[in-house]
């Protein structure tokens, strides 16, 4: 019985570790492949990357969903989410290196709250995915607008570390979008 046991054991151990290398496989072709097309597409606006660059995702795989709560209340209200140094970070599409920053988001909410929880999800996965910070910054404020529906306002700022000696702080303001 022991022994039965055991190579039932062996053979489950067995699945598993073939069904993790082909998942495995699968996330390495991905990878190699949304990185051929990033590099693509940068060689036709004539940017050529220097130095090594790594495996990444494209911006189209990061989380979709937001989970949002109702606003139930008259009072308005500024609402303020700031991550804290070090918590957010996407790819240099260049380079394939971490480009760590805070992303600062604030919103005074007519119809819904954003579910904090579910939005730290969102903002973690951007982690493996390479593109230039101000698409970043857009792509986060486009993503929150939507979410959130009809705020009042809504303003996503994002502020890189420095690199190469330069500060990048990028923000979208609704206010000053047109047809906001």
């Amino acid at each position: 019985m022991l022994l039965l046991a055991i190579d039932s054991y062996q053979q489950m151990a067995a699945t598993n570790e073939k069904k993790s290398t082909e998942h495995l496989q699968q996330l390495h072709e991905e990878f190699v492949e949304h990185t051929r097309l990033s590099l693509q597409h940068m060689e036709r606006h004539g940017i050529r990357p220097e130095g090594k660059v790594a495996l990444f995702l494209p911006p189209e795989t990061r989380q979709q969903g937001i989970h949002r709560l109702p606003y139930e209340h008259e009072a308005r209200q500024v609402v303020i989410y700031e991550t804290e140094a070090g918590e957010f970070s996407a790819l240099c599409p260049f380079s394939g290196l971490p480009d760590f920053g805070t992303i600062k988001i604030e919103y005074v909410p007519r119809s819904w709250l954003l579910e904090l929880k579910s939005l730290k999800y969102y903002l973690l996965s951007w982690r493996h995915i390479g593109a230039a910070q101000e698409d970043i910054t857009a792509l986060v404020y486009e993503d929150l607008r939507k979410h959130l529906d009809d705020p009042d306002y809504l303003v996503v700022t994002s502020v890189y570390n420095v690199r190469g000696g330069i500060n990048t702080t990028c923000t979208v303001d609704s206010r000053t979008q047109n047809g906001s």
